[in-house]
């Protein structure tokens, strides 16, 4: 299992804890973020990985990969959305669910 994709399953089972309503992801030029949205309408910035990993999962979740799997966590996103811009790209995950794996 890759570390880009256990990174992923364990903030959405985080985000699931805090009852997050979305997650996003976001890449501009060397600048990465994540900010899980939260249901009263404010956001909570968590620590990002290096911009290079964090492309990394965005573009696989563009490509259609669904399932990321942590040790004991399996992440699966519902529902994504994904914004390009000129040295960047965003993800608005605001589906997925958490199974946990024997």
């Amino acid at each position: 299992m890759a570390k880009h994709e256990m990174f992923l399953s364990m903030v959405l089972t985080n985000a699931r804890r805090i009852e997050a309503r979305a997650v996003v992801l976001s890449v501009d030029g060397e600048t990465s973020r994540i900010d899980m949205l939260l249901l009263d309408g404010s956001s909570q910035p968590i620590s990002a990985p290096p911009s290079d990993i964090l492309l990394r999962i965005i573009e696989d979740l563009e490509d259609g990969q669904t399932q990321f799997q942590a040790s004991v966590h399996s992440a699966t996103v519902e529902k994504v959305n994904i914004t390009r811009m000129s040295d960047g790209k965003i993800a608005y995950i605001s589906q997925w669910n958490i199974e946990h794996v024997d």
